[in-house]
Parts: C-alpha cells; structure tokens; sequence
C-alpha cells in the first residue's frame, strides 16, 4: 500500500485504507489498516469494521492484544480518533476490530456536512453534522 489516492472510496463504499496511529493501552503503532462500513437503520448509527496489519509486530513482541482489548485508531486528515475492539486475529496474524465509536474516517457528505444513504430496499438514512440520525422507508415514512 504505496499509494493513498484512494484512502475515501465512494459513497456506496465508505471507508479507509493506509496507514494509521493505533494505540493499545500506552503503546501507539503506525500500521497499515483497511477500514469499511455501512448506516445500519435498525441501530441508527454507522457500523464499521476493520484489519489492522502487523499490529503484534509493530507493537513489540512482549505485547499481544487478545480479542476483547480496545483500541484507538487514528488516520490522517482525520478530525476525531476512534475507538474499535480487537474481535478477532486472523490466519495472517491480522487483528480484526469492531468499530463501537464513530468511524476514524470522514463519511461523505453534502455541502452542509449531511451524510446520506438510500439502500437497496429504498430505506433512506441521514446522519446530519451534530452525528443526528433519521431514517425513513421508500414512502418516507419513519419505520420505528
């Protein structure tokens, strides 16, 4: 992961890739991490997920962050960290991390910092710039 000119993908596809600060308890590592996510309605909020990329081996070997420690992520240009929880190490030796704050990366958004996404069932969802959500179905009814 060389170039970064791609690090915001499109709409359909927010998320993050290159490198980021992860902090593990008093230990912070530049590593590499790919990062996604969705609005998901019923929750109301922005769910992602991630893999962060040799973290074992960039931390040191005397640490070895188990499934269930939290971690703080931080990514250039970003205005805001984000916290994850390793869910998981992976056959490479890869930790998968749920997301359980804001994403670390900026979602798109219109010129006023509104976030919006109609998917596939025509349920259409906003997340305003104060982090305010609303969802409403195809006939702009509020399904809740």
């Amino acid at each position: 992961m060389s170039d970064h000119s791609d690090d915001l993908h499109d709409e359909d596809d927010p998320g993050y890739r290159g490198p980021a600060e992860v902090t593990v308890g008093d230990r912070t590592a530049s590593v590499d991490v790919e990062i996604s996510g969705r609005f998901d309605p019923l929750l109301g909020r922005h769910v992602w997920r991630g893999r962060l990329r040799k973290l074992t081996d960039t931390l040191g070997a005397d640490v070895s962050p188990a499934p269930g420690t939290t971690v703080i992520i931080a990514v250039p240009g970003a205005s805001e960290t984000a916290t994850a929880r390793i869910s998981e190490i992976d056959l490479w030796g890869s930790h998968m991390v749920d997301g359980i704050s804001r994403p670390p990366y900026p979602l798109p958004t219109d010129a006023n910092g509104v976030h919006s996404v109609t998917d596939a069932n025509g349920v259409h969802s906003v997340t305003d710039a104060n982090g305010v959500h609303s969802v409403t179905d195809a006939n702009g009814v509020d399904p809740v």
